[in-house]
């Protein structure tokens, strides 16, 4: 019963993001085949400027020049990390404090199990669409990738999907552990989007700090190498988010 409700709150949330980040990581391998048309154009227009703004334009056209470098440059570094951040927080977002303010939560307290196992059947469930949403859409590139007369490496996807997953886990936990402090799901959606974008500016100020480089997997793309260290410290960081979303709920007063 507990997994069945946790399955119809968060559905239609799990869908969406579902098919949105499919079609997008599917368009990227047709818009390679206009990209290299542009490239040309776009490798005269930055030949001689020597600004910084140009070197990372001529860095850019240089990553995008071959599929796997414009994959990751356009959809792992980009469209999925970016929307796959969004879609883990919507995720993250309700429990039973949005419950309380609709006023069903009674009927789910009064049921014989605990508050922690009640946060434990929405954690899995998430978490599993949360793995869903991430390793999916990568595995349509190998599979599109020949109908354009390119190849992607299953491994590949594979590589980036466990990427994305393991930040998107922590945006979700995120979420979960500020919907144990606000009965509403605007609070806790727009404060985790606040961060997201703060740890964005930290990433530009401070490279060596960058959670969305080990969300893109830069480093598995640049040396072959997953960002060990980084998915340790994303699963750390959700992990104490979690058990504090637990402590915080077993403490509230309905």
């Amino acid at each position: 019963m507990l997994w069945h409700k946790a399955w119809l709150e968060t559905r239609w949330r799990f869908i969406t993001a579902l098919l949105i980040l499919t079609v997008m990581a599917g368009a990227k391998v047709y818009e390679y085949v206009v990209t290299l048309r542009m490239m040309p154009l776009a490798e005269s227009v930055v030949s001689g400027d020597n600004t910084p703004l140009g070197a990372a334009i001529r860095e850019a056209v240089a990553v995008q020049r071959e599929f796997r470098g414009f994959i990751w440059y356009n959809a792992f570094r980009d469209n999925l990390t970016q929307m796959g951040v969004l879609f883990a927080v919507l995720l993250g977002c309700g429990g039973l404090l949005s419950e309380a303010k609709k006023g069903s939560a009674l009927f789910t307290l009064s049921l014989p199990i605990t508050r922690r196992e009640l946060l434990k059947v929405r954690t899995v469930t998430g978490v599993t669409q949360c793995l869903a949403i991430t390793m999916i859409p990568p595995l349509v590139l190998p599979i599109l990738a020949p109908a354009i007369g390119q190849q992607f490496s299953v491994i590949d996807a594979l590589a980036h999907g466990l990427c994305l997953f393991f930040v998107a886990a922590l945006f979700f936990s995120l979420a979960s552990f500020l919907s144990t402090m606000f009965a509403d799901i605007w609070r806790p959606l727009l404060i985790a989007v606040f961060l997201a974008c703060i740890a964005a500016v930290v990433q530009f100020v401070a490279p060596e700090f960058g959670l969305f480089r080990v969300m893109s997997g830069e480093t598995y793309f640049r040396t072959g190498t997953l960002p060990w260290m980084g998915l340790l410290t994303t699963a750390v960081l959700a992990s104490a988010l979690l058990y504090s979303a637990a402590e915080t709920l077993e403490r509230r007063d309905f």
